[in-house]
């Protein structure tokens, strides 16, 4: 048996003892030491995930030691290796697997949405998923891997290039972790416009420009950021209406929009401007598991993790979880929420 956060129903999430993951061939199982609380465990809490399945051990941005691996890939590795996984699910056999485009599967399954995942003593995963952390590297900025691939995958996707600018339309943990690898991939100049203060104040102190979107005067701002040229690539990582028409708005001609964020509903797009301004626009879904290899490496070369390590607000313990979700949740003073496995 094991201890593991449950989601009986919605809104129901309670500690238990449940019985600890058996593996099969090209599996392992991690002891989980931390995870971190992402906003999709959060929407899986609420029963805003269509398609999540309950019950359920959420969680899927989780580092910890290898316990016990069989098959495929087992070689590799050795028990207590420090390891991270991907959480996708994938077939290997589609379209989208064959063009390493996994992220896209067209049988696509997730840890800790339709499957058990990671806010629990153990969790399974595959192994040809799996990847042994860098020497040196913290566990709780480990525990970032899988937020840091998503950033990593969007810049790549956007085509930013050295001394271009980026505009990052929220910012939350993923609009920071944009921000953060954008500039590490050598933007001149990034600007999130956020409207939370604490948000907008700590992007400030990172260096970042900072625009609040409720100001009337937000577009001259922005134009003035841009010097009056745009910007080469924007991240819509909002969710709102005015988010995607801000981007579309302040990118410069021939730039790129990269949607981020998971809308509630469909919200109405300039197609003329898009046109007029020859815009790419491109969606992004997660992060293919190239990316999640470049957030490891891009964490074992260190040029990132003191800022990576000012993102983490707070740590609960696992018998502390309901209380890390609330935080989670309706904090306004937070960015990333990690839990320590016991």
């Amino acid at each position: 048996m094991m201890k593991a956060a449950v989601i009986r129903s919605v809104g129901n999430l309670e500690l238990c003892e449940v019985e600890k993951p058996v593996i099969g061939e090209g599996e392992a199982l991690i002891r989980v030491e931390y995870i971190g609380i992402c906003g999709t465990d959060v929407h899986v809490l609420n029963g805003h995930h269509a398609t999540a399945v309950y019950p359920l051990i959420p969680g899927h941005e989780f580092v910890g030691k290898l316990d016990e691996i069989k098959g495929e890939g087992a070689e590799r590795f050795q028990p207590g290796d420090t390891v991270v996984a991907q959480e996708l699910i994938t077939c290997g056999s589609c379209d989208a697997c064959a063009k390493g485009e996994d992220n896209v599967c067209r049988n696509l399954k997730i840890i800790g949405v339709h499957a058990d995942g990671g806010f629990a003593q153990y969790v399974k995963v595959k192994t040809r998923k799996m990847y042994r952390v860098p020497d040196g590297v913290d566990l709780r900025l480990a525990a970032l891997t899988e937020p840091l691939a998503v950033a990593v995958h969007d810049v790549r996707r956007s085509g930013l290039q050295v001394g271009e600018t980026a505009l990052v339309v929220g910012g939350g943990p993923i609009g920071m972790l944009i921000a953060i690898v954008a500039r590490a991939a050598g933007a001149r100049k990034v600007v999130i416009s956020e409207v939370n203060d604490f948000r907008r104040n700590f992007a400030a102190e990172m260096g970042f420009g900072v625009v609040n979107p409720l100001d009337p005067d937000a577009d001259a701002q922005l134009r003035k950021l841009s010097e009056n040229r745009g910007f080469d690539a924007s991240f819509e990582a909002a969710g709102v209406e005015s988010a995607i028409t801000a981007c579309v708005e302040h990118t410069k001609n021939t730039g790129t929009v990269v949607v981020i964020a998971i809308a509630p509903k469909a919200y109405p797009v300039s197609t003329s401007k898009i046109f007029a301004k020859e815009l790419t626009l491109r969606g992004v879904r997660i992060h293919s598991q190239y990316n999640f290899m470049g957030a490891i490496d891009l964490l074992g070369s260190g040029m990132i993790n003191d800022s990576l390590r000012k993102l983490i607000s707070k740590v609960y313990s696992l018998d502390d979880i309901v209380a890390a979700f609330d935080c989670a949740q309706n904090g306004k003073d937070c960015f990333k929420v990690l839990v320590k496995v016991d």
